[in-house]
């Protein structure tokens, strides 16, 4: 299996290994699957243009130092889907970053685009501490 040496950790590959089969893949289905998606996280760009939903009770209220830790690569998607919302407030917000790639949390990443495959996420570390907010508008 070839995993370019992304999941170090053999108890990390064996983690992503586990929640494939338990979604019911073969052993040589999940191997190829993690193949995939780690070559996706690998090849991400160094910057990352990303989308994330906020429900807040007002624009004053989004801490923009720190955004939380799940986005998707599709704006488009997130705006169809409103899968990621995030919070508990009246008003909804589309937010818009620039992410470095070495903002990126791979493991989490990763798990997580086996968990929900149609949601594109990325995961970023430190509740996405070191963004670039690129906008914030109303939906």
């Amino acid at each position: 299996m070839k995993l370019i040496g992304l999941l170090k950790e053999e108890s990390t590959k064996g983690r992503m290994m586990r929640l494939l089969k338990d979604m019911g893949y073969s052993k040589q289905d999940a191997e190829e699957e993690l193949d995939e998606i780690t070559h996706c996280v690998k090849n991400l760009p160094e910057q990352i243009k990303l989308y994330r939903i906020l429900a807040v009770d007002g624009k004053d209220k989004i801490n923009t130092k720190e955004l939380g830790c799940h986005y998707s690569t599709s704006r488009k998607d997130l705006l169809s889907s409103h899968s990621y919302v995030t919070g508990s407030g009246e008003e909804h917000y589309i937010v818009t970053v620039m992410s470095p790639k070495n903002l990126v949390d791979v493991n989490e990443t990763i798990a997580n685009r086996i968990l929900y495959p149609n949601e594109q996420e990325i995961t970023l570390k430190n509740k996405g501490r070191g963004v670039e907010v690129l906008s914030v508008k109303k939906i």
